[in-house]
């Protein structure tokens, strides 16, 4: 075990944090830990953006050094403005720099940080199959290769990446600040950013807490745990029925699972426990993929999808930190959502283009919900007395003067003044969004627009069953139900009778539509709306930021029943569902973080209570919140005990090595890849085509960042059309098998340099046709047993 490593990483990672901890403080100073939670994402973005802008005029391990300069430069001039630095300045250093709340939070993100770090030492392999290790590994290896930016692409030789590269670009630039080999830096850099998520959670789902009255650290507690261990219910579900008698259990898990027959989930219902795999859980919904946080990092990839995940939260902490500013505080209120949030948002796009539409969702409701009216951030704009007034009453908690107000206004006039204002921060968030994409403009007028040629929207898919949404979703609907129905009560004068008519008719006009949805998450969209919009839902024992995430969710998951994004990727809403749900994941852990500390605290309403039991609501909520913690951290414990117990992994001798399977597994590849890896630049190479996606295909590309004509043929045909994908790999067929006047035209068109002869191509091709040593101007320059590498000198 490389435990010099580990401690390496751990201390450049709190380094940046500390680094950052000014800057996080001037962002969030009304946070109870002042951003110390988000000081390490807030390094992470001023070194991608430096390294990413830089880059695309010479990139390499200066450039990490370069963006510690640029954040150090940053936090300095902080601390200089806020008299910190200057001789006789009226604040003291330790002020600027919230020194407990790090320490608190290091030890938060060191748990979190360990734990990864332990799963990923007994099975560190880069291997190719059940994910996409082999395409995460290749882009880093091929940024830690460049020399410029863009990356090339090492499965199409001569053209740079078109995939989303910002994760795996701040995970070179760290790999580069500590020096580390790449098989190593993988591994460690996937436990940072789920440090960071969890981290993050802990710090976000606090503040929310506190902003309710509630405990911050039992808020924190629970919203990392709910993102960074907690899963959905399919376990603890498997586990309740099979509980039963056989034959009675038998029955149930066959009509649960009969709606979701077709997933993996439903196997594991219908065949209990013993039949556990951390797989299933994630496979839920037929025809989607319905990952969460613990699932996804215990998997293992270094994907964009899990490495927005820290991105996102920072944007919806930002978000809360706007929301918490007053109307009078006009200049912050500028700075956060036209000069912090759109680099924030435009490097999330880099990093997971999913995610891009989620968070300016997220700034468009924070700037909706938020005390001051959305077009007074725009200059020369001012607003009229009366929201003026508004706006004063809903920072003070007023009730009284607003809902006298609110009474006397027209219908007509709410209507107006509510699309006027949903209006406004449309009209913000589009200025966020234009300046996010002019912080990544090299991106998307390079990249992004050229792969998105293969995509398009398409609406009415298959719809998700009630059984698949409340095994996916159902422990967060609990809380949330919970959270939002006594105050919907309090503040909208709900009466029970009424509402139980109102949600019958619903259900049953849902049951005929056939979209349970509209039954299941719809009315908490709802409900949490009105309640944003309405100041007596506002106040301190009403509800706040933790709705705006809440509202969030539900409408991505509203959403994707109705429109989803058609590639040719793979049939229907799978990647769509696949990506927004881990969003969706991420917003609502924390949100039911915050919620849950609510409830079980004496803050909030006090409707829950069990009188004739001698129960209140407090010790209700105190159960409910231990059945939803031991139910949802089941596949957690059966995932965890698997996984370090399993013969497959190395236990007896673990390591972060993501390449040392080679030498075991494919020990006749392993020493020509390795002298292949040892080449200096991003010489071209060319190997067989990789058929197969998710098997061993394509390994001098994928293991080296070295570029080969075409690699997984599939996978390069999703982001420049199959035909041409096709077209690439019958050349390379015609390498292996051609003329020599064939091959030397083709060797010369794609600028090859190394002929890469393997297993894969003495399966595909004559024996006598990889004799390429016959041939003028190629020469023979490694072997190994029937492992050849030519080099091409003169083709």
């Amino acid at each position: 075990m490389e435990y010099a490593l580990v401690l390496l990483w751990f201390v450049v990672y709190q380094a940046l944090a500390f680094a950052a901890l000014p800057l996080a403080a001037r962002l969030f100073p009304r946070f109870p830990d002042r951003g110390a939670a988000f000081a390490l994402p807030i390094a992470v973005v001023v070194m991608t953006v430096v390294g990413f802008w830089v880059g695309h005029v010479g990139f390499g391990r200066w450039i990490a050094f370069l963006g510690v300069g640029v954040l150090l430069g940053l936090s300095g001039l902080v601390l200089w403005s806020a008299g910190s630095l200057r001789p006789g300045g009226d604040r003291p250093l330790g002020d600027a720099v919230p020194l407990r709340a790090y320490a608190e939070t290091a030890i938060v993100f060191g748990v979190a940080f360990a734990l990864l770090v332990a799963v990923r030492a007994v099975d560190p392999s880069v291997h190719p199959g059940g994910g996409e290790k082999f395409l995460d590994f290749g882009i880093l290896k091929s940024l830690l290769r460049a020399e410029v930016l863009p990356p090339q692409d090492m499965w199409w030789a001569g053209e740079h990446v078109l995939y989303y590269y910002g994760g795996h670009l701040a995970s070179a630039l760290l790999t580069h600040l500590t020096g580390t080999e790449t098989q190593y830096a993988y591994n460690l850099a996937l436990s940072g950013f789920y440090a960071m998520l969890v981290t993050g959670a802990y710090g976000l789902a606090g503040a929310l807490a506190d902003a309710r009255g509630a405990s911050r650290r039992v808020g924190g507690a629970f919203g990392a745990f709910f993102v960074g261990f907690a899963a959905n219910l399919v376990t603890a579900v498997t586990g309740l029925v099979w509980l039963l008698p056989d034959e009675t259990a038998r029955g149930v898990a066959d009509w649960v699972a009969s709606p979701i027959a077709d997933s993996t989930s439903g196997t594991l219902l219908t065949e209990g426990l013993s039949e556990f795999g951390y797989w299933a859980p994630s496979r839920v919904i037929p025809g989607t993929i319905n990952e969460f946080p613990l699932f996804a990092f215990l998997n293992g990839d270094l994907h964009g999808h899990m490495l927005s995940t820290p991105f996102l939260l920072s944007i919806a902490a930002l978000g809360f930190a706007y929301y918490r500013t007053g109307p009078s505080a006009l200049r912050r209120r500028q700075m956060l959502v036209f000069g912090v949030l759109p680099i924030v948002v435009g490097l999330l796009g880099l990093v997971n283009v999913w995610s891009f539409p989620t968070a300016l969702g997220v700034v468009w409701l924070a700037v909706l919900f938020a005390p001051a009216t959305p077009t007074s951030l725009f200059p020369g704009v001012s607003t009229d007395e009366r929201d003026a007034r508004r706006d004063a009453e809903r920072t003070d908690g007023g009730e009284s003067a607003s809902a006298t107000g609110t009474a006397t206004q027209s219908a007509g006039r709410l209507v107006l003044d509510e699309a006027r204002r949903i209006g406004g921060a449309f009209a913000v968030t589009g200025v966020v969004a234009a300046a996010a994409v002019a912080w990544v403009a090299p991106f998307v007028f390079g990249i992004l627009l050229r792969s998105a040629t293969n995509r398009s929207l398409a609406v009415l898919p298959e719809q998700s069953s009630a059984v698949g949404l409340l095994l996916v979703h159902g422990a967060f609907l609990l809380v949330f139900a919970a959270f939002l129905w006594p105050r919907a009560r309090t503040a909208l004068a709900v009466r029970p009778a009424r509402a139980g008519l109102l949600a019958l008719a619903v259900a049953a006009f849902a049951w005929q539509l056939g979209y349970p949805v509209l039954v299941l998450v719809v009315p908490l969209l709802a409900v949490g709306w009105l309640l944003l919009r309405t100041v007596g839902g506002r106040t301190e024992r009403g509800v706040g930021y933790e709705t705006v995430l809440i509202v969030a969710g539900t409408g991505l998951v509203t959403l994707v029943e109705f429109v989803y994004v058609q590639d040719n990727a793979i049939g229907g809403r799978f990647n769509t569902v696949f990506k927004v749900y881990m969003q969706v994941w991420v917003l609502w852990a924390t949100a039911a973080g915050a919620a849950l500390a609510s409830l079980v605290s004496s803050a909030g309403p006090a409707d829950w209570r069990l009188p004739a039991l001698g129960i209140d609501r407090k010790g209700v909520m105190t159960g409910v919140a231990a059945l939803l913690v031991v139910s949802t951290a089941l596949y957690g414990a059966l995932a965890l005990g698997g996984h370090f117990t399993s013969e497959a992994n190395r236990i007896d001798d673990p390591t972060l090595a993501g390449k040392a399977y080679v030498e075991d597994d494919h020990p006749d590849e392993a020493a020509a890849i390795k002298w292949l890896d040892d080449r200096a630049g991003q010489p071209h190479i060319v190997s067989p085509p990789g058929r197969e996606v998710y098997s061993w295909s394509s390994p001098a590309a994928s293991l080296t960042g070295l570029p080969t004509v075409v690699g997984w043929v599939y996978q390069e045909g999703v982001y420049r059309g199959s035909e041409k994908s096709d077209l690439r790999a019958s050349d390379v067929d015609l390498v292996y098998t051609g003329t020599w006047d064939d091959r030397a035209e083709l060797l010369d068109k794609y600028d090859v340099r190394y002929v890469y002869v393997g297993p894969s191509a003495h399966d595909q091709y004559d024996d006598e046709d990889l004799r390429f040593e016959q041939y003028p101007g190629i020469e023979e320059a490694f072997r190994e047993g029937d492992v050849v590498v030519y080099e091409v000198t003169d083709a």
